[in-house]
């Protein structure tokens, strides 16, 4: 067999298989599958949006997938994976399924088309295309195309970008076709990136590299400092004088034992002394008790005398008195006289005006 047909016969086998997957494994939101050929087996992995539906209680699903798959497609020794899609939304044939299933129970396909639609987008795909053929209204075929954002239609982006699916639904009315192009958004790297912060980074170059020369600086001030030590051991030397000088101070304190000796021979000179003060304390009381005694006699003279003194000062008042109220009647003649001034000047003008008035 040549090589061409043994391609052409994988191939025609992974859509059997493809096929086969989405009606058995169509509830579990089969969103496509991977087929590897390996020297111990053959490795397929099966992407689903609710994978504990596929293995089963205890793995029993995944034991007899694996078993139908061997028997029905020869395939020798399958290891089957399954994993779980993070994003449904973006699988055109988990949205395929989605809508083919609403449409079986009973929703409009123009609604169900549309919810999906609008799911595609809220999660973020670059565009999306969903397109009914069938009879839709009448016995007439037709077919409805709802678009939104930016699908590509040609070239090699678009068959890097665009992914498709398609199934059939077989209703009332007839058979109807679903076909589903999603445009991803983040499935070709950009070939050029622009960096936003790039004004920043340049201006932080610089400055880093003058920050490089104090670092050099810092190693000459520390070499610098390392000089600076032997004079620090110089320093050190000192210390051994200071603790001479202290074993010398040390040496002082036999002269003060020395000192203490005097103390002892000046003691009873102070000893005469207080007591010839004592002595003089003694007479000096003495002398002021008899001093006392005398003085308390004639005190009783003295209080007679002080009150005898207080007549002539009780005249010296009543002379302040009376000089007060001759002060008093000399200003109350003085303002009388004015008064009789006054009056009389009054009359004095009164009449004057009444001798003009008759003239």
């Amino acid at each position: 067999m040549s090589a061409i047909k043994k391609v052409m016969r994988n191939f025609s086998r992974n859509a059997e298989l493809d096929e086969y997957l989405k009606n058995e494994i169509g509830d579990a939101g089969y969103g496509g599958v991977d087929i590897l050929k390996t020297p111990v087996g053959t490795r397929i992995t099966l992407f689903v949006t609710r994978p504990g539906i596929v293995i089963g209680r205890r793995g029993v699903g995944i034991r007899s997938l694996t078993e139908n798959i061997e028997s029905k497609f020869k395939i020798q020794n399958p290891q089957i994976s399954v994993l779980e899609i993070e994003v449904p939304e973006l699988v055109p044939q988990v949205m395929c399924n989605r809508i083919a299933h609403n449409v079986r129970r009973g929703t409009a396909f123009r609604r169900a088309s549309l919810w999906a639609l609008n799911s595609i987008m809220n999660a973020g795909a670059l565009g999306a295309e969903i397109s009914v053929a069938g009879k839709l209204r009448s016995e007439r075929a037709h077919h409805e195309k709802h678009r939104a954002g930016i699908v590509l239609k040609s070239g090699e982006t678009s068959k890097r970008i665009v992914k498709e699916a398609m199934i059939d639904v077989l209703l009332k009315m007839g058979l109807y076709g679903i076909k589903v192009k999603i445009a991803i958004k983040n499935a070709i790297p950009p070939e050029v990136e622009i960096k936003e912060n790039i004004e920043k980074e340049t201006d932080i170059k610089p400055v880093e590299k003058k920050l490089a020369s104090p670092e050099v600086e810092i190693k000459e001030n520390i070499e610098k400092e390392t000089d600076i030590k032997p004079v620090e051991k110089k320093l050190a030397s000192p210390e051994v004088e200071i603790k001479e000088n202290i074993e010398k101070e040390t040496d002082i304190k036999p002269v003060e034992k020395k000192l203490a000796s005097p103390e002892v021979e000046i003691k009873p000179a102070l000893q005469k002394l207080v007591k010839k003060k004592e002595s003089d304390v003694e007479s000096i009381k003495s002398k002021t008790n008899a001093d006392i005694k005398i003085e308390a006699g004639p005190k009783k003279s003295n209080i007679g005398k002080t009150k005898r003194s207080k007549k002539p000062d009780s005249k010296a008042k009543l002379k302040t008195k009376e000089e007060g109220g001759d002060k008093r009647d000399n200003k109350t003649k003085t303002k009388s006289n004015k008064k009789i001034v006054r009056r009389k000047v009054k009359t004095k003008e009164k009449e004057t005006k009444d001798e003009k008035s008759k003239k």
